[in-house]
């Protein structure tokens, strides 16, 4: 891996982590103050904040990542600048226009979810949800845009302080506002980033004809899909536990829902700098390369991704309670479904980047569609009759199986296949893990467990990769070069966390 491309991995997984531990941060200590109930409606408006945000985007997030690094390895500036230029003119258009159709929504047909407030506190939660709307699609095309250009410094610069403001102002708005309060929060979460959008809107919008032709296709599809993805994964099924079950259910749902996107989370942390990547070595011609860094990145997310799904998931009875408080125990079953699925389909975040480097954004579409099918058919055959936990059933199977096609597609179409065997020995040492932890949970039981159930899993989950060697099937110099990037003055650190996953050996290395 070249150095720059490591470099900006970590400064995109620290700009991403701030981000999404404050926010974890913030919903803990809001659903302690505010209960099952209000959490309940906080994360309906969420949701559709959320949505409206997936159909306001016009896939310009996606296109930035591609094209921009893609363009700028052929030398063509002048192109990225009218690009820049255009994508923002128009997003702010149209995330008026979704503006306005999400107003009359939350004050029409989705206000039942809000009945339980005033009509004073259901005008301030919709205009709060708007001023959020607008402040995340500014700080979107920023973020994005800083992606492009694989500015990665500068975005975890401000990662960084749009994290802290967001979690102080969630809880301090939670305690003394409530509901309202705890939204709140989440616009000085984008306040930032959004206030540095302006200069791009001062780029004259040009982009000429050939490249505007491969950009309507690419952006269209892109557009579409995640339209598609955001309802596919996103928390759909709140709209169905709302209708027939509770708020109370809604609010349990979304505390599920918050552990499992917390793991959910760090394909897309470290992942950040791939999608550049790949496409700079797709605008290069650099097929080995790719096919390389897409064997080596996919076994490092499942070492990274399958032990610590699997064992969120074993801990979930104990670990719950402690977080959110015992009124939300019951979400405990339910997080670890979603975890368990989560698990599986985090193997496709590779797969992901790859299809869309490539531009075939149409496998995308395809596997999309399947899952979002999937979602409304489970969403009412199995949660009128089950409830919470067929909200997580309905979401599991529909996540799995579309990562199932997206990898199928990969390997069938584009020639790219998964590093098999190495992923079947860390899939044997995550399960083993998980096993050991969850026997401690459930014999000890309550937060006590965790403490002797933690260090027993990762101890289990180390001595399995070393005993099957899993660093040598994915790489056998891959310990070494890690190593190597350390400054070096950590490197005696860093080769003691490595080495024990590596063991000396004077046995051919083995290969997929």
């Amino acid at each position: 891996m070249a150095p720059n491309f490591a470099r900006n991995t970590l400064l995109g997984a620290l700009s991403g982590a701030a981000v999404t531990l404050s926010g974890f941060v913030g919903s803990a200590i809001a659903a302690r103050l505010l209960g099952p109930e209000d959490l309940g409606v906080v994360a309906y408006v969420v949701w559709c904040v959320t949505v409206s945000i997936a159909v306001a985007t016009m896939g310009s997030d996606v296109v930035q990542q591609r094209f921009i690094p893609n363009l700028r390895a052929a030398g063509r500036n002048d192109a990225v600048d009218g690009l820049i230029g255009a994508i923002t003119r128009l997003s702010m258009v149209v995330a008026l226009v979704v503006g306005v159709v999400l107003f009359f929504y939350l004050d029409g047909p989705g206000s039942g979810a809000l009945s339980r407030l005033s009509s004073r506190a259901q005008i301030v939660v919709i205009v709060v949800a708007l001023t959020w709307f607008i402040c995340w699609r500014m700080s979107d095309l920023y973020l994005f845009n800083l992606r492009g250009e694989q500015r990665f410094d500068t975005l975890a610069r401000v990662s960084t302080v749009s994290a802290a403001l967001r979690v102080t102002t969630t809880v301090v708005g939670a305690w003394l506002f409530g509901i309202p309060g705890a939204l709140a929060g989440n616009i000085a979460g984008t306040i930032v980033p959004a206030g540095r959008v302006f200069p791009q809107l001062r780029k004259k919008p040009r982009v000429d004809r050939d490249l505007r032709r491969e950009l309507v296709g690419f952006t269209m599809v892109s557009w579409t899909i995640a339209i598609i993805g955001n309802l596919l994964f996103g928390r759909t099924q709140i709209i169905f536990l709302e209708h027939y079950a509770t708020i109370g259910a809604v609010g349990l749902f979304a505390v599920a829902l918050t552990l499992a996107e917390i793991a959910a989370q760090l394909p897309q942390l470290l992942l950040s700098a791939l999608l550049p990547r790949f496409s700079e070595q797709s605008g290069q011609g650099a097929h080995d390369h790719m096919m390389r860094l897409y064997k080596t990145m996919t076994a490092l997310m499942a070492m990274l991704m399958l032990p610590l799904c699997l064992g969120l998931a074993a801990i979930a009875p104990a670990l719950i309670p402690l977080i959110f408080g015992a009124d939300f125990a019951d979400a405990a079953p339910v997080a670890s479904i979603l975890l368990i699925a989560l698990a599986f389909s985090s193997l496709g975040g590779t797969t992901l980047q790859l299809i869309l480097s490539l531009g075939k954004t149409r496998i995308l579409l395809v596997s999309n569609a399947v899952g979002l099918a999937g979602v409304i058919v489970l969403g009412f055959s199995l949660i009128p009759h089950y409830g919470l936990m067929g909200a997580a059933w309905s979401r599991g199977i529909a996540m799995v199986l579309v990562i199932a096609i997206e990898i199928i597609c990969a390997a069938v179409q584009l020639g790219f296949h998964f590093p098999y065997r190495a992923l079947g020995v860390v899939t044997l040492a995550a399960v083993a893990q998980g096993a050991v932890a969850y026997g401690i949970v459930l014999t000890v039981g309550g937060a006590v467990s965790l403490v002797l159930a933690i260090p027993a899993a990762v101890i289990t989950y180390l001595t399995v990769l070393r005993v099957f060697r899993a660093m040598r099937l994915i790489d056998p110099e891959l310990a070494s070069r890690l190593v190597s990037r350390v400054p070096a003055r950590l490197r005696p650190l860093a080769s003691l966390i490595v080495g024990p996953l590596s063991p000396p050996t004077t046995e051919p290395a083995e290969q997929d």
